[in-house]
């Protein structure tokens, strides 16, 4: 089986031991083949060496001073510690001064903690773990002094240790990386597919990738897309036949009724009329094809500008109050058609309407206001919802079957975009279409 397709659990699982055991390597590598650190300390021997002259102790300093030398605040000093380094001196004890602070320490990691190993004794040699000061007297005047330097903030084990979790962490970034990416690029395609198959009900399949509990779940979504699909098919073909048993009932309605006298003619005709305009609207509404002709890029403004024309060429009054250029990909009549709703929607309950288009980096916004009455918060939402229509301002009486918006938010997203409505401050409403530009 192929390591992409395993389960979750188990990409998780080898890709973490695999990472701890590339850390554990590294820090085995680093501890066998570099030096080990030495602890910060001095022994009397290598003091003794630096202070006659004796090149082989490069970490100390000696100078000379005038004056015999004096220990440091917090110093002691020890006669027997004195002897043993005038002793490798070969010089009287007079002759040496050594003081040395009482807080020594030669246990990990070095505390030096106040009070222990006053006076440092290791294998018969005083080791020093903290700052001393040594001194002998130049046969030629003065003294000669060292002052070992302060301890080092971090120490050399501290600075190893370090040094192998900062390798281990780094050497670690790229199975985590890889973890990650492996981990979330098929859930986030899984994701834009979903998104696109919720838009547009024939966009491609979800594919079939990533781990096994993803290409369970893209199996069951593309037999449930199926099985809607399938649904849909049957409810069309279900609505187109009671479309055509409806006409021809509808027609022999219309013949029969030739013979009636004009005053009961009239009417009977109007609302045959109107029967077969609400028969043929709620089919395409119901067949939901809305949208799924060939896209090609789209400029919005200019479907704004021509139809905002057009509107006042019949006597409209629609205006065109910020227009940018926004090019979308997209079905063309689909979009004239959605745009046509929302103007027609505002000049028949508004008396008017005010074309804004405008857009953001990835994002194009075509807004039609108006300065109508608005339409209560709380019934803001339902106005897209088929067949809904607002009291009285937009009731039966004023034409419609509150399919326009519906069908304008059905070619929404279509498209991958959203449309919504607010009321305007002093008055009116204000409807936002929002779709994505072309790459």
């Amino acid at each position: 089986m192929h390591f992409r397709s395993l389960p979750i659990f188990w990409q998780t699982l080898i890709l973490l031991l695999g990472g701890l055991a590339v850390a554990q390597l590294i820090s085995v590598l680093l501890i066998v083949y570099l030096p080990a650190p030495r602890p910060d300390f001095y022994t009397t021997t290598e003091i003794a060496e630096r202070l006659a002259l004796n090149p082989g102790s490069p970490r100390l300093t000696v100078r000379r001073i005038a004056t015999d030398p004096v220990a440091d605040e917090g110093m002691i000093s020890d006669s027997a510690v004195t002897r043993r380094l005038a002793m490798e001196l070969g010089r009287p004890i007079d002759d040496v001064r050594l003081f040395f602070l009482p807080d020594q320490s030669e246990t990990f990691p070095f505390n030096r903690q106040k009070g222990q190993g006053a006076v440092p004794i290791h294998h018969g040699q005083p080791y020093f773990f903290n700052t001393l000061v040594a001194a002998e007297r130049d046969p030629r005047g003065g003294w000669r002094m060292l002052r070992t330097p302060p301890p080092a903030p971090v120490s050399a084990w501290q600075a190893r240790t370090s040094l192998w979790f900062g390798i281990s962490a780094l050497a670690m970034l790229p199975f985590a990386w890889g973890f990650a990416r492996r981990l979330t690029r098929p859930i986030r395609n899984f994701a834009d597919a979903v998104e696109r198959l919720d838009h547009d009900r024939d966009a491609p399949p979800v594919p079939v990738e990533g781990p096994a509990e993803l290409q369970l779940t893209a199996l069951a979504l593309n037999a449930m897309h199926e099985r809607l699909r399938a649904t849909m098919r049957e409810r069309t073909a279900m609505i187109g036949a009671i479309a055509h048993d409806l006409r021809t009932p509808l027609a022999r309605i219309a013949f029969r009724i030739e013979a009636a006298p004009d005053k009961i003619r009239a009417p009977v005709q109007a609302d045959i009329e109107q029967m077969r305009q609400m028969v043929a609207a709620t089919i395409g509404f119901l067949r939901g094809d809305a949208g799924t002709g060939e896209r090609r890029p789209v400029d919005l403004a200019a479907i704004a500008r021509r139809l905002a024309g057009e509107a006042t060429d019949t006597g409209s009054i629609v205006a065109i109050a910020e227009i940018d250029r926004a090019v979308v990909n997209g079905d063309r009549s689909a979009l004239e058609r959605l745009v046509q709703n929302l103007i027609d929607n505002a000049v028949k309950y508004a008396g008017g309407a005010e074309l804004l288009v405008r857009h953001t980096s990835d994002r194009a916004r075509v807004t039609v206001a108006d300065r109508g009455p608005g339409i209560p918060e709380a019934e803001l939402d339902r106005m897209f919802e088929p067949f809904e229509r607002h009291e009285p301002s937009r009731s039966r009486s004023t034409g419609g079957l509150g399919l326009g918006l519906a069908i304008a938010r059905s070619i929404a997203l279509a498209h991958g975009g959203s449309i919504s409505a607010q009321n305007r401050e002093g008055g009116g409403l204000e409807v936002t279409l929002d779709l994505p530009l072309a790459a």
